[in-house]
């Protein structure tokens, strides 16, 4: 035999095996997706577990009251009224302060809270915000252990209006979508996102006519402005999203604007989380949405600026992923020919 023919012979074999490799990894491939599809659940389940019981336990232990942002709001609407300086509304714990900081937009619209007495109305807002819940986890089809999900047992505790914004947008309805822009002035991005120009204009008509009726309100919170924003930084200490940092905002808003261009509703989804200022945990939820296993498991985590830097790897993967598996796509559907070996 000579050495070429020993070659011919590893070739000849090569090509026997190779349709066989192929068959292999083909029926290796689906039944490795169900295993991760089924094993997915299980873990992301005990992972938002303790991490729920890290987070609400601090605040337990650090003596935060259940409903506390509500008492915020309650309370800044009540100053207004009382013709005080709703600003200057605070929930004192542990010797910091936490200051009302809505808008004039939200002030107003929240003005009938005053019917009620402190801690009723910080009741029925914390039930309000778990009916919220519920309501957004049958919408969005995820089944009822996301409660545990960090991001909402945050706002569950603190009864934060972000889950009753993030009802509301997907409701559907202008007129409730309009309710959610005068609650979070951020609730315009994701609206942007999914075209819903009739909710805009209809949230524009509401948040407009509060001029007429708190002018002066208007021009208070103008002439604070500056001082309110700096206070919530300080407060938030700068947040969990990339805003005040310059490199890292920058390099965020170029990513949502190139998915944009590809997803437009995924980009007004994610915007929120990874660039409003002074974001707190639960603004993640408003990812919901465009929520995959991966980026909820990172956004589970309680850690500042691992919103946007999780959001930037989860843009990359949304805009890379077509490609990839078209090429996969590809190289499935080449016939195996003469001499592929070669």
């Amino acid at each position: 035999m000579t050495e070429g023919g020993g070659s011919d012979g590893e070739q000849a074999d090569g090509r026997a095996a190779a349709p066989s490799l192929a068959g292999l990894a083909g029926r290796l491939n689906p039944a490795l997706l169900a295993a991760i599809r089924a094993g997915w659940p299980p873990i992301l389940c005990a992972w938002f577990a303790w991490q729920t019981y890290q987070r609400i336990s601090f605040f337990v232990d650090h003596n935060f009251p259940a409903g506390i942002d509500a008492t915020i709001y309650y309370r800044g609407v009540v100053a207004w009224l009382h013709g005080a300086n709703p600003w200057d509304a605070a929930v004192t714990v542990g010797g910091s302060a936490y200051h009302y900081a809505g808008s004039p937009v939200t002030t107003v619209i929240l003005a009938p809270a005053a019917l009620l007495n402190e801690d009723v109305f910080t009741a029925a807002w914390l039930g309000l915000t778990w009916l919220a819940a519920a309501w957004t986890l049958r919408r969005l089809k995820l089944p009822l252990w996301w409660l545990l999900f960090p991001p909402i047992s945050e706002a569950l505790f603190s009864a934060n209006p972000q889950l009753i914004v993030l009802a509301l947008i997907l409701a559907e309805r202008s007129w409730l979508a309009a309710i959610g822009t005068a609650l979070k002035v951020y609730a315009f991005i994701p609206l942007a996102g999914e075209g819903r120009w009739r909710a805009i204009l209809v949230s524009v008509g509401v948040n407009a006519a509060t001029i007429l009726v708190a002018p002066g309100l208007w021009l208070a919170y103008i002439k604070q402005f500056g001082d309110i924003s700096n206070r919530l930084e300080f407060e938030s200490i700068q947040g969990f999203s990339a805003f005040y940092f310059p490199e890292l905002l920058a390099v965020t808003v170029v990513a949502l604007a190139i998915l944009a261009l590809r997803d437009r509703a995924a980009a007004g989804w994610l915007a929120v989380p990874a660039a409003w200022p002074a974001s707190q945990l639960h603004y993640s939820t408003m990812a919901l949405p465009v929520m995959t296993p991966l980026l909820a498991f990172f956004l589970a985590v309680p850690v500042l600026r691992l919103p946007p830097e999780i959001i930037l790897v989860e843009i990359v993967r949304r805009l890379v992923a077509p490609y990839v598996s078209a090429f996969l796509a590809a190289r499935r559907t080449i016939p195996d020919r003469p001499g592929a070996g070669a």
